[in-house]
């Protein structure tokens, strides 16, 4: 998809991005979405580096508070899966065994069913 010279600039950035990673069919409002995304994603960031900054009692947010700023939403927000060696393992000791997560959790009790009010 071509960007016309009447698109914003940001607008022509991600369709650029888009071409780059090989996208070429797509929804016009993916690109929308893309800019809405950054948008909410560096003002929360920014946000957070001028509360890091405050508390160091700085003037000015500097590069270490967008850092740490990074670092503490991407631990809060992304997770990544776990290491490899530790699903081959999983799966070498018996794949119809169920994990320990589900096997721990306590039964889920239903309330005791009671008599409708209504007559039939």
């Amino acid at each position: 998809m071509a960007a016309p010279k009447s698109v914003p600039r940001d607008a022509q950035v991600m369709a650029q991005i888009l071409k780059d990673m090989g996208i070429t069919e797509y929804e016009p409002r993916v690109i929308n979405q893309m800019l809405e995304f950054t948008y909410r994603y560096v003002t929360t960031i920014l946000e957070d580096a001028k509360i890091y900054s405050s508390h160091a009692k700085k003037a000015s947010v500097d590069a270490d508070d967008v850092r740490l700023a990074i670092q503490c939403r991407m631990d809060h927000s992304f997770t990544s899966p776990p290491p490899r060696d530790v699903s081959i393992n999983h799966d070498t000791v018996n794949p119809l065994t169920p994990t320990a997560i589900l096997t721990t959790l306590p039964p889920t009790l239903l309330p005791a069913r009671t008599p409708s009010p209504i007559p039939n």
